[in-house]
């Protein structure tokens, strides 16, 4: 049943198979709004110049070209090769936030607007080796501008749950970015920035003895995860999951101050019960007391950080005192077969989401009643 080998921990995050769900409710194709623009590179640059262009989405592998395929990048545009298209969403048509082309419209802004760009590596224009932009002869310096690009644009009043299945299926190819990555770029402001403060907490990194990376922003989806059960709840949670944790970011945009604040407390104290119940142990499975250690599970981090960020004080403060009880009950469920499937298999089947947390929650009456 187990499958581990002896130093999977050091894996940090179990992988998560929720691959079964399906999503009930497509997409209405008429919300879908999206038009092509047409667009040159100068056009492009202008609107960077006038901070049109929102460039500034912390994901965390922001901009990977080196400086050799920012080169070649432009060696195409001087010699006049089709480029890839631009995707951008213009909900708000003064801030557009890249979809995709992040990496061509960086190095556009490095080599145009900013001068920071010496080309190099060219592999047939090797006269232009050693020039930045203001080098070029002015015939070339015209004709990049003029350099036709395709634009695509979401317009204003394309829901969110579709904008993010738009950027996922744009971003299939080449670096394709993370769920959470995309919930990020679509939800600037108070929701992405609470979540990163949630997965900044010292206590945080102490209860996941900081296994979880942040690259690509993987420890940023478990506090989006947390807030978004704990906002909303399992009673109205639906598949998808991707969906439902998009719910969970908007309702971050809008909550009061207090609200924020309370948030942030019921998770420190969820986060530093764990620590106290399991130690080094938290949110992993464990079926006998003799057990290699597993790597950290995401079914397992959702339920028992929610549930117990649930609890008043005294309440998670007395699961703490009889921890012991709390231990042995959990790693009896562990034992249950069904409740195995809801933290291994299929995890984000509404079925699973609610045999867990009612799992969890009988254990910690249990615990509370001994």
């Amino acid at each position: 049943m187990t499958g581990y080998t002896e130093n999977e921990e050091e894996q940090g995050v179990e992988k998560e198979d929720n691959d079964e769900v399906v999503i009930s409710h497509p997409f209405d194709p008429s919300k879908v709004k999206i038009s092509q623009q047409p667009m040159n590179i100068g056009q492009l640059m202008e609107r960077l110049e006038y901070g049109e262009i929102n460039m500034d989405t912390e994901f965390q592998r922001a901009f990977v070209w080196k400086d050799i395929r920012q080169s070649q990048f432009i060696e195409s545009i001087i010699m006049r090769l089709p480029i890839p298209t631009f995707y951008f969403d213009a909900t708000d048509n003064n801030h557009w936030q890249v979809i995709d082309g992040l990496q061509r419209t960086s190095t556009l802004r490095n080599f145009i607007l900013e001068k920071k760009l010496v080309l190099q590596g060219l592999e047939f224009l090797q006269e232009l080796d050693g020039k930045n932009y203001d080098a070029l002869p002015r015939a070339l310096q015209r004709d990049i501008k003029a350099f036709p690009i395709t634009v695509f644009v979401v317009e204003p009043g394309t829901p969110d749950a579709v904008k993010f299945n738009i950027f996922q299926r744009v971003n299939r190819g080449g670096l394709v970015l993370t769920g959470q990555e995309i919930r990020h770029a679509l939800h600037q402001g108070n929701a992405s920035r609470i979540v990163k403060e949630l997965a900044n907490e010292a206590i945080f990194i102490n209860a996941t003895e900081g296994k979880i990376k942040t690259e690509r922003m993987q420890d940023r989806d478990f506090t989006n995860r947390f807030a978004a059960f704990y906002l909303i709840g399992t009673d109205e949670y639906q598949p998808d999951l991707d969906t439902f944790m998009s719910n969970g970011m908007m309702l971050l945009q809008k909550i009061t101050q207090d609200q924020e604040q309370k948030l942030k407390e019921d998770f420190r104290r969820a986060m530093k019960a764990a620590t106290d119940i399991f130690g080094n142990d938290a949110f992993r499975k464990r079926l006998r007391v003799e057990d290699n250690r597993k790597p950290i599970n995401k079914a397992l981090f959702e339920v028992l950080s929610v549930s117990i960020a649930k609890l008043s004080k005294e309440e998670s403060d007395k699961l703490v005192e009889r921890r012991d009880i709390f231990k042995s009950k959990l790693m009896q469920a562990m034992n249950d077969d069904k409740f195995w499937r809801s933290i291994t298999q299929g995890t984000a089947q509404k079925e699973m989401v609610d045999y867990r947390f009612k799992t969890i929650e009988n254990i910690i009456k249990v615990t509370q009643d001994a």
